[in-house]
């Protein structure tokens, strides 16, 4: 395992204070506090979401199990209420991009939920003004990938909405 990933992996077991994050940049931790923008965003889908399915319950920030040896948290995920948290229960994750977390979002993250068996994983990228949608997890990789501009309405766990 390289020394970014395993970093990754470290960053991902860090208890940080709330409103912070730690991300695994290059060579190096970074631990930053999340930015209003980011924030408003995880709110936003998370809330969405519980709009649009009653069925469903949202987390953010919180460690799922079968994630890794660390267990990842995602930004939002989505699962059936009463369902245990765990990544094999999981409909969607969700992870909105910041400038300290673009690799582990874009690369890592994809890896991990695709091997833990998320079957939607949608990434956030206000800075590139995109989303990216990856479906089809097989053999440690997710199949499909779509990527759009950030006003095209999306559809995660069968609910389409605008971010």
């Amino acid at each position: 395992m390289s020394l970014h990933h395993q970093l990754v992996e470290v960053a991902a077991g860090m208890d940080v204070p709330e409103g912070f994050r730690a991300d695994a940049k290059g060579d190096v931790i970074v631990v930053s506090p999340q930015r209003p923008e980011h924030w408003n965003i995880i709110q936003e889908i998370a809330f969405r979401v519980r709009l649009a399915d009653a069925a469903l319950a949202t987390t953010s920030d919180v460690k799922i199990a079968g994630t890794g040896e660390n267990d990842k948290a995602p930004d939002v995920a989505i699962f059936r209420k009463g369902e245990p948290l765990h990544a094999r229960n999981a409909l969607a994750f969700f992870e909105v991009v910041s400038p300290s977390s673009i690799e582990a979002d874009y690369i890592d993250k994809a890896r991990i939920y695709a091997e833990a068996g998320v079957p939607e994983y949608l990434i956030v990228d206000p800075a590139r003004e995109t989303w990216t949608l990856h479906t089809g997890p097989s053999d440690g990789e997710y199949q499909v990938t779509s990527t759009k501009p950030i006003t095209t309405p999306v559809q995660v766990a069968d609910i389409e909405f605008e971010l």
